[in-house]
């Protein structure tokens, strides 16, 4: 799966490695859309599983609230790596048309790939089915079932009054009961559902991996910050509801990928909690079914026959004689028995109990809630995976060492700094931090991300606003951080890859000090400067995004904090 590694153990990377890698990160997108539809197909197959009551009802609103939250991730996570695939392809085409031009004998022709087609927007799955009861004939088997060993002639006559007694006591408040079969086989559903998520999770690790020299830290540590960064990782996430979404690094003992955990985990703990339903299940059917089915033997007449101990051929014939002479009298009396001889009290407890054991659910599921509202808000944008992509995918063709395409200067002496070239080098992060965010993530970094501590004034730290900005994706991001008036020629290849492959060392290329050069791209690309920067040698002001304010705020510190978002000038 992986690139070839060369004699020396390291691996050379180029475009089409990248086109292949594209391809099998698409190729997850589509594991993890089928994974989503397949868990509804199979919830739709088991309807009003969760029969009639308060305390289902209540379990069963929890239950929607939660389900369809959790598909609400999905879909998320569904576009990120959509975002991915689409960012490997377009730097593995911009690469090898750059490589093409760069050519000494300009015959070389540019090998690139269509971008995969892919979901950018979350699909709308719809809503999970709802347990609760939505018909009336729901004890009808039940029902069938507790007289299914009476003889016909008796069973019509009985049948009324069985009904009759379901409306008694609290067993009123229950019927229907839910189809304790039908909860286990949706349990089953959802622990089902965690291979999709298991299956993606580890092809997307795969895929990345094939293009990381593992044995090189910055390598390598960048491939495990961005294979966590598809799971909702940032470089400011803290430890919120019992996960880390803190960027993953080379030192990391486990991999970090939140929101794969959080969908996972929810899957889970959703089969468990419907499990319990369904054992609560078992236990009202059949506590319920002896207090009925002795009420109902009881109450049966000795019509020529005892139907207690069994009924033949020739035992039929004499009941239904019995029966045919007095059905009118006797039906009055087995409703009078029934009446009688149920124990109602015994019946409550039961109903009690099953409740009790209901009720214990509710706080359980929607406990689920707040990790999943933490991964709803942190999945990436198919923008932002796609831009991480882009910088990944550059840094791998370079082999992660000090490009030579990050920043250069042209005749008229303009710089242009690439973006994706330069993420990772030195602490460049314009990419992962500053592009795609939505304002739901911007407001989570200034919570995430505070200065000085928390004070009287601001209990929970101070918002660093500055911080918290954002392009709307790369391109728009690569033009308002660079200075060139033109971007249609492709980057230089000063120093190609075959003299870099050369042992003697590469010669040095920039025109100016790299410290200089560095500076002066810090300045053009500058994130939290709202004032307009000229660039040194350039001819007009570099252009930079102003900032807006939106109306998120942070709600910890129970003030109003801007956020501020990067739109063009």
């Amino acid at each position: 799966m992986g690139t070839p590694p060369s004699q020396n153990g390291t691996i050379d990377v180029k475009p089409s490695d990248l086109h292949r890698v594209s391809g099998g990160v698409a190729s997850q997108q589509t594991v993890m859309d089928k994974g989503a539809k397949s868990l509804l197909d199979d919830l739709h197959k088991y309807p009003d599983a969760g029969g009639y009551g308060t305390s289902p009802q209540a379990l069963a609103t929890s239950y929607v609230k939660v389900g369809n939250r959790f598909l609400e991730v999905w879909a998320k996570s569904v576009v990120s790596i959509g975002g991915a695939a689409v960012g490997f392809t377009s730097t593995a085409n911009a690469y090898a048309k750059a490589e093409a031009v760069n050519d000494p004998t300009g015959k070389a022709k540019p090998v690139v790939q269509p971008l995969p087609k892919v979901i950018e927007k979350p699909p709308a799955y719809g809503s999970v089915p709802n347990l609760k009861w939505g018909d009336d004939d729901g004890g009808d088997d039940f029902i069938r079932r507790l007289l299914e060993w009476v003889p016909e002639p008796v069973r019509d006559v009985l049948r009324p009054v069985v009904e009759h007694a379901f409306r008694m006591g609290k067993v009123a408040e229950v019927y229907p009961f839910p189809q304790q079969h039908y909860l286990a086989s949706l349990s089953k559903a959802w622990m089902a559902s965690t291979t999709s998520l298991s299956t993606a999770e580890s092809g997307l690790t795969g895929n990345v991996s094939s293009i990381t020299q593992q044995t090189n830290s910055e390598w390598h540590d960048a491939m495990r910050q961005f294979c966590s960064s598809l799971w909702g990782t940032t470089a400011w996430g803290k430890s919120r509801e019992n996960y880390q979404w803190k960027h993953d690094s080379s030192s990391s003992q486990t991999a970090t990928h939140p929101v794969m955990t959080v969908l996972f985990d929810t899957a889970q703990k959703v089969s468990d909690l419907l499990y319990e339903f369904a054992e609560a299940a078992v236990y009202l059917n059949r506590e319920v079914w002896d207090v009925y089915i002795e009420a109902v033997r009881d109450a049966i007449p000795k019509v020529e026959v005892n139907l207690k101990d069994g009924v033949g051929m020739d035992d039929v014939k004499g009941l239904v004689k019995g029966v045919a002479k007095g059905v009118a009298k006797g039906a009055s009396q087995l409703g009078q028995g029934i009446v009688l001889n149920m124990d109602t009290a015994k019946l409550n407890s039961i109903v009690t109990e099953y409740n009790r054991r209901v009720d214990a659910l509710v706080p359980k599921l929607d406990a689920l809630m707040a990790p999943l509202d933490e991964a709803h808000r942190s999945a990436p944008k198919f923008e932002a995976q796609e831009a991480r992509a882009e910088g990944f995918g550059m840094r791998a063709l370079e082999d992660f060492k000090d490009s030579q395409v990050w920043l250069k200067v042209d005749s008229t002496g303009k710089y242009d700094l690439n973006l994706a070239a330069n993420e990772y080098m030195e602490n460049g992060h314009t990419l992962d931090k500053h592009v795609g965010k939505t304002d739901e993530q911007l407001a989570q970094r200034l919570r995430d991300q505070q200065v000085n501590g928390p004070t009287q004034a601001w209990p929970y730290g101070k918002p660093y606003p500055g911080a918290a900005s954002s392009f709307p994706d790369y391109q728009r991001a690569q033009e308002l951080t660079s200075t060139t008036s033109t971007r249609t020629r492709p980057p230089s290849r000063r120093g190609s890859r075959a003299r870099r492959r050369r042992k003697t060392a590469r010669s040095k290329t920039s025109t100016r000090p790299r410290r200089t050069a560095r500076s002066a791209a810090a300045a053009c690309s500058s994130s939290r400067s709202t004032r307009t920067t000229r660039c040194p040698g350039t001819s007009r002001a570099a252009s930079t995004p102003r900032r807006t304010t939106s109306p998120a705020s942070t709600q910890e510190s129970g003030t109003t904090a801007a956020v501020t978002r990067r739109s063009p000038s």
